[in-house]
């Protein structure tokens, strides 16, 4: 009789974590790999940094570009600073900022200098990375915007 009502329950879907799902992630590393992923993104800066991780040095960096924007643009009018519409190219050597307009190269990132990466918490669509600054060897945290 067990079995019998058992046969009539509804079977609960198994849950099968993000990571353990590799077919939503091939085209995404195939783009990695062939150097012909990128993301439209707002480029809001970059600012030093004083450690090389951790979610609140990010959170803390977007603040202040943003804040800092903020300023420029109630101050000087509309010739405040803006972020800039660029394209963020992300391959297995690193990370490329293009300015949508100029085509002009805004960053050029190695992969091995890059030591931080995260969502930002306060804003929905921000990022950033924590990277080494190849001449002054100074901690440099970049900040985005994603445009979709």
């Amino acid at each position: 009789m067990n079995k019998l009502r058992q046969s009539f329950r509804r079977k609960k879907d198994v849950y099968v974590p993000e990571a353990s799902r590799p077919h939503q992630w091939q085209t995404d590393e195939e783009g990695v790999r062939t150097g012909k992923c990128s993301f439209p993104v707002k480029y809001l800066g970059h600012v030093e940094v004083d450690e090389s991780r951790g979610m609140h040095i990010c959170e803390d960096a977007v603040k202040r570009l943003k804040a800092e924007r903020k300023f420029f643009k109630g101050f000087f009018g509309k010739t405040g600073k803006k972020a800039v519409k660029a394209v963020l190219w992300v391959s297995a050597d690193g990370l490329r900022v293009v300015d949508e307009k100029t085509k002009d190269l805004i960053v050029d990132q190695t992969i091995e200098k890059v030591s931080f990466c995260a969502p930002d918490r306060n804003f929905d669509r921000a990022f950033s990375y924590i990277c080494r600054d190849g001449t002054t060897r100074r901690w440099i945290c970049h900040c985005f915007m994603a445009v979709k």
